[in-house]
């Protein structure tokens, strides 16, 4: 191939990305604004540009996770990893579209990924613990949770969960700590009131 053509197809393919770009940040732009239908189709012009963008797939499942169409965010989260195997991300969130699907197993799958992929993301610890929970594995669900912790010591949602699930386990003094601990880090954590006043007035552990 001649160079002159060579540049030519270069720079119409620097064009395309160029292109998707603007598209894909005004899809940014609009899911900031919680304008979720806007965002995924700005989303999708980006990606009909620049199919081989993993970024751009992963931003649009998360968008259509926003609007519960969980069948085209997983859809869209397995293209993601399949153009690049290490996107921990893509995988927590196919994780979360699984979870709200009630594929508890693939879930849990997906999301051991991503924590191997990437062991210091709190959250994604939190998002096992949720599934986990689902499958009635309390160990596991209180493992997860405290390495969440250990990872953000102030993220209220893993103490709150914690706490409701040392509840279900009867461990009640244990549960009063946590429900504190998120309420002093989150004022706004209704639920964490009410479970702690619940709590107090439960007998005591003998």
């Amino acid at each position: 191939m001649p160079d002159n053509e060579r540049n030519e197809i270069d720079e119409s393919l620097a064009q395309r990305k160029k292109r998707a770009k603007f598209y894909f940040d005004r899809g940014q732009e609009y899911f900031g604004k919680e304008l979720f239908d806007n965002s995924v189709a700005e989303f999708t012009q980006a990606i009909k540009l620049d199919s081989e963008n993993a970024e751009y797939y992963c931003k649009r499942g998360i968008a259509f996770g926003e609007i519960e169409d969980f069948d085209n965010a997983v859809a869209d989260f397995t293209m993601a990893v399949n153009l690049d195997s290490e996107y921990f991300s893509a995988f927590n969130n196919r994780g979360i579209a699984y979870y709200f699907q009630g594929y508890i197993d693939n879930a849990v799958h997906d999301i051991c990924i991503a924590i191997a992929l990437n062991p210091g993301e709190a959250m994604f610890y939190i998002n096992r613990a949720k599934a986990y929970y689902r499958q009635d594995k309390y160990a596991e669900v209180l493992a997860d949770l405290s390495a969440a912790i250990k990872l953000d010591p102030e993220n209220p949602e893993a103490y709150a969960l914690r706490g409701e699930i040392y509840t279900d386990l009867e461990c009640r003094s244990k549960a009063l700590v946590d429900f504190e601990k998120a309420i002093s880090l989150n004022p706004k954590d209704i639920l964490s009131y009410a479970n702690y006043a619940l709590l107090k007035n439960y007998p005591r552990e003998k």
